[in-house]
């Protein structure tokens, strides 16, 4: 699964109504993502993605194509073979 694929699939589970309804380029605020729901989104990617996301990450992030750049970035060289994108 790409990484990309994993991160809509998170925001899909946290708020059902977005399904389908988004690109990287949709700001958080547009989806109805508070911070704590941000939060959580990230949270439910450390644990999926069995990284640790650092707190001054969540103030980067204002669109979903943040968050697939943010988790790029954290899983370039780790063991992430299992991920195709």
């Amino acid at each position: 699964m790409k990484l990309q694929e994993i991160v809509f699939e998170a925001i899909t589970q946290e708020i059902p109504s977005s399904s389908g309804t988004f690109s990287l380029q949709t700001p958080l605020e547009e989806l109805g993502i508070d911070s704590l729901k941000a939060i959580t989104i990230l949270y439910e990617l450390e644990d999926r993605l069995n990284i640790e996301i650092p707190n001054d990450v969540f103030d980067s992030i204002k669109n979903v194509g943040d968050i697939v750049h943010q988790l790029q970035q954290l899983t370039a060289g780790s063991d992430t073979a299992w991920l195709e994108g």
